[in-house]
């Protein structure tokens, strides 16, 4: 893992084969070789518009139910501003999934 590293290109002959990189602590532009690469943009979720009105952790996650249910009614959360163990594409890809049925069926009741 690269910490405070930014990617500047992705580098290619009949694959990826090097990535760019630069420190941006230090500006230090370095070339790593690569087979693939996995980016990690950040751990802060961009929930500062729920404050208030919704209940968030320490990491300022949303709170819901299994249902995707915020405390507010018809108000859901999912992917990976909730609270949960596991933050990957398929767990968010799931949390939606059950927020838009979650959501369709509170609009019909």
């Amino acid at each position: 893992m690269l910490w405070n590293h930014a990617a500047r290109a992705f580098l290619r002959e009949d694959r990826l084969r090097t990535l760019r990189v630069e420190n941006q602590k230090t500006g230090e532009v370095s070339e790593l070789p690569t087979d693939g690469i996995f980016i990690f943009i950040g751990m802060i979720p961009r929930t500062d518009l729920l404050k208030g009105i919704v209940p968030l952790d320490e990491w300022g996650c949303v709170t819901t139910d299994e249902a995707m249910r915020t405390n507010v009614p018809g108000l859901f959360a999912a992917g990976d501003i909730r609270v949960k163990d596991f933050r990957q594409i398929t767990t968010a890809v799931a949390d939606g999934t059950i927020a838009a049925l979650a959501a369709q069926k509170y609009l019909r009741s």
